[in-house]
């Protein structure tokens, strides 16, 4: 269904050699050339547009086996993928397709795009890759089997009070529903709880986590914040094997942390970070998905929340142009 959807859209406007009519942000109708030069995504989405198994980089040709160190590896290439997808479909069996990790998905979108590589315009997810993923999801749970759940409550629960910071006064433990916000609030005192709760390399780990959290939410990046970027994660790999010393976990091939490495290259390619985080199009699902179910009876509910939809947006159409009439001269 994306796939489809990608398709009748991006491939439309960007494979037309002659341009297309559109509206720009000023309200001006402007005959351009769209190209793709940055793709937002999740990694499972990723993976798909990619048309590799989700146990390989969509990016770059590292082995399944091999995310482990921050090496460098080379960049995947669109025309050899091609290449190899539609020697696949005609029945010949090449060792690149299991190699390089792909599916058969015969005819990507991108295929005919012009001065499109899809393999370079994939951007970092801050809101998956850095907050939920590896902050959330893997430096938290390995805190957790250090000082145990309860204690870090308890360390959590004894944070003073103090302007401007959140006091999870049960714990996190408790937490059902996570968003930015409160995995920036975590961030914000992490260290301060696990100082003298944990061995000291183990703080060194977790303090260039979130180091490389800082720098890569930076609106703003100079030579130096890219440096401090890449050093923060070099910090990490020459000290997580204390993770292993103390049985918390056994490796360190994880996909959302091997995709930490292409941060910086990224970065200088198309800017901050920030502006591509895809915490704006998931706080639509609140508008476009969620409230529309609510609206409607749970009942054949799809019909209903297309129609909700559409008198949502007339409402908002109708007032704006009274707005527009209310600023009129009379």
């Amino acid at each position: 269904m994306i796939v489809g959807a990608q398709e009748g859209v991006l491939v439309t406007i960007a494979t037309r050699n002659d341009g297309v009519d559109m509206v720009c942000a000023d309200s001006w109708i402007c005959h351009v050339y769209p190209i793709l030069a940055a793709y937002v995504a999740d990694f499972p989405e990723q993976c798909l547009v990619a048309c590799c198994k989700e146990n390989r980089c969509p990016k770059c040709l590292v082995a399944a086996d091999e995310r482990e160190d921050a090496q460098d590896s080379a960049m995947d290439d669109s025309e050899s993928t091609k290449d190899i997808l539609q020697r696949r479909k005609i029945g010949q069996h090449l060792p690149e397709f299991e190699e390089n990790g792909l599916c058969s998905v015969y005819n990507p979108f991108w295929a005919d795009m012009p001065h499109a590589d899809i393999f370079l315009v994939f951007t970092p997810d801050l809101l998956h890759q850095v907050h939920k993923g590896v902050f959330k999801d893997h430096l938290v749970r390995w805190c957790q089997q250090i000082i145990w759940e309860e204690e870090m409550d308890a360390h959590f629960k004894a944070m003073p009070d103090y302007p401007g910071l959140y006091h999870f006064k049960k714990g996190i433990s408790t937490v059902k529903q996570w968003t930015r916000s409160e995995h920036k609030e975590m961030q914000r005192v992490f260290i301060g709880l696990l100082t003298g709760a944990v061995p000291s390399q183990v703080l060194v780990v977790a303090r260039s986590i979130l180091n490389f959290s800082y720098y890569v939410q930076l609106q703003i990046h100079m030579v130096d914040s890219l440096e401090g970027l890449q050093t923060a994660l070099s910090v990490f790999h020459t000290n997580k094997d204390v993770l292993k010393e103390l049985s918390i976990h056994e490796h360190f091939n994880i996909p959302k942390l091997h995709q930490l490495t292409h941060d910086v290259q990224s970065i200088t390619l198309f800017g901050a970070a920030d502006g591509f985080n895809t915490e704006l199009p998931e706080h639509l699902h609140i508008d476009f998905a969620k409230d529309a179910y609510h609206a409607s009876n749970k009942w054949d509910y799809e019909e209903q929340m297309v129609l909700w939809l559409q008198c949502q947006e007339a409402v908002f159409l109708q007032g704006a142009y009274l707005d527009w009439l209310a600023q009129e001269p009379l």
